[in-house]
């Protein structure tokens, strides 16, 4: 009895195998995906991998339509070969149309299926996405490894929110902060993608508006949740002549005094010196004239972005989650996004030159 209970254990083994074991002779990977459209009418385009010989990679587009995302999908499966997986995906392009729908509806087969890729990333293009599905002679790469590396590059500069498509769905979800996007654009000069800015959303839709390389950094900063890099650059005049000043954010906290209808939010930054020609900041005056300089630059620049924040009734930053954690009264006005875009902000900069370089 024994035995014929050990051979049917080893025999067991052999038999074992996964539940969704897919084989790489046939499916193709998918590592950019698009898409175009509205409720009911929707235009995907895939970019899958494309291997003539082994040593011989190269990635072709294909085109589907249908009623939902999976549907155009489909639809594109049968224009192809092999049946397209996206597990290995890396960026999802969405055209400004596309974001103008409830993303959690929209998306709702890439949080329920198991084989979804949750570490790749969202992104809003401006214009058709066709020409950003094409891949051009002078991105010096493939089109999966360009769009990886330049979205890494705007989180580490602290141009956009290092965020994937899990922490997008967690946020679409809360109602305390709102949802940020990367906003890539193609360049008139070399007309190849890039990263400008981001793209704000109010709820679960693009509110329509978006902020620059400079402001959508400065939305890094308010919230806390900057990248490896900040740098500031403003220009001083100093008797005839202007001077270029450009500054690097070494560390700083931040303190919100949260009332009923206004909110007084103090940053307290310490740089360090990249550029600054003028030089003479081994003198006590000098250096207090260039952080007197910095902090009123830096407030005023905060405030103009907060202004289009609340313009567009988006709170990335999230001082909604600090209203209905400790604010009951101000949260439980009504909903958030009218009663952010009403409130008094007041953002003030304290700089302080922390390190001058190896020039004073």
């Amino acid at each position: 009895m024994k035995k014929i209970v050990l051979i049917s254990i080893v025999c067991s083994l052999f038999l074992a195998g996964c539940w969704d074991e897919r084989l790489f002779k046939d499916v193709t990977l998918v590592p950019v995906i698009g898409y175009d459209g509205e409720p009911g009418k929707w235009t995907g385009y895939f970019a899958h991998a494309d291997i003539p010989a082994p040593d011989n990679i190269s990635f072709k587009t294909v085109e589907g339509s249908g009623v939902s995302i999976e549907a155009a999908r489909i639809d594109a499966n049968q224009k192809t070969s092999e049946a397209l997986d996206p597990s290995q995906v890396l960026a999802v392009l969405l055209t400004t149309k596309a974001v103008k729908t409830d993303l959690l509806e929209t998306f709702d087969v890439a949080f329920r299926m198991p084989r979804t890729r949750l570490s790749s990333r969202f992104a809003v293009v401006e214009g058709e996405m066709a020409p950003y599905m094409e891949k051009s002679e002078i991105m010096g790469r493939m089109l999966p490894d360009y769009y990886d590396e330049i979205l890494k590059t705007a989180t580490y500069a602290s141009i956009i929110p290092d965020g994937d498509i899990q922490l997008a769905i967690r946020l679409l979800l809360d109602e305390g902060i709102d949802l940020q996007l990367p906003y890539m654009k193609m360049t008139e000069r070399t007309g190849l993608p890039e990263v400008t800015g981001v793209a704000l959303f109010s709820g679960k839709t693009f509110s329509g508006h978006t902020l620059n390389a400079k402001e959508s950094t400065i939305v890094q900063v308010l919230k806390k949740k900057p990248g490896k890099y900040v740098l500031f650059t403003y220009e001083q005049k100093k008797g005839e002549k202007i001077y270029p000043v450009t500054v690097s954010l070494v560390r700083y906290n931040k303190k919100w005094d949260i009332k009923d209808d206004k909110i007084d939010a103090i940053y307290k930054m310490k740089f360090s010196i990249n550029e600054f020609a003028y030089d003479h900041l081994n003198k006590e005056k000098a250096r207090k004239d260039l952080q007197e300089f910095l902090s009123t630059e830096l407030t005023k620049s905060f405030n103009e972005v907060i202004k289009k924040l609340q313009e567009a009734k988006s709170d990335p930053v999230g001082f909604g989650r600090h209203a209905r954690a400790f604010h009951p009264r101000l949260w439980n006005k009504g909903d958030w996004h009218d009663t952010f875009s009403g409130l008094k902000i007041n953002v003030k900069v304290e700089a302080e030159v922390m390190r001058t370089g190896i020039l004073n």
